[in-house]
């Protein structure tokens, strides 16, 4: 299960990494307003696929080889889980004041 999130949010990061570089060209060249709203709107699941692959590739280098480990999930998810909602927190933050 794990391997398969890893690749999977691999995948996706490649994928919305290179559409924000797609996205920036179109609002730096000025030829649409698209590139302008998917840089807005785009970051937040850029950030939780980011965090979801580097989760999964701490956690598949450092588990042991012979099966799972439950308290290693709790060491390495509670840190990520801290930053991604202190990001969250951050891209919202005009919406509390």
């Amino acid at each position: 299960m794990i391997a398969y999130l890893k690749r999977l949010s691999g995948f996706l990061f490649y994928v919305l990494g290179g559409t924000f570089f797609v996205a920036y060209m179109l609002q730096y060249n000025e030829v649409t307003p698209w590139g302008g709203w998917w840089l807005r709107v785009a970051d937040m699941p850029l950030v939780l696929v980011g965090v979801l692959y580097g989760g999964t590739s701490l956690y598949m280098s450092v588990k042991p080889k012979d099966g799972d480990s439950k308290p290693l999930y709790i060491v390495i998810g509670i840190p990520l889980v801290m930053v991604f909602s202190t990001l969250l927190l951050m891209n919202f933050w005009p919406l509390f004041g």
